[in-house]
């Protein structure tokens, strides 16, 4: 004899990935990058004592970089 199963039916193929939203991956990944920036610049300027300009530069080169990373991952 088989048993069957009384659990709830599925609607679609079982071999579907779930879908990911990517306005929301990428909202992620563009903060994670802008507060990574910011840590680094302040980072700079607390320890190797540079001009303002330099850390917001180092900053903003982080946050670029940081989010083109993230973006590779993801895609």
């Amino acid at each position: 004899m088989t048993a069957t199963q009384n659990g709830p039916q599925l609607s679609g193929s079982r071999d579907e990935p779930p879908k990911s939203n990517k306005k929301t991956d990428a909202l992620i990944a563009v903060l994670v990058a802008i507060i990574g920036g910011c840590f680094a610049g302040i980072l700079r300027r607390t320890m190797e004592r540079v001009s303002y300009y330099e850390a917001i530069s180092a900053g903003a080169l982080a946050a670029l970089g940081l989010g083109g990373f993230i973006f590779v991952i993801l895609a």
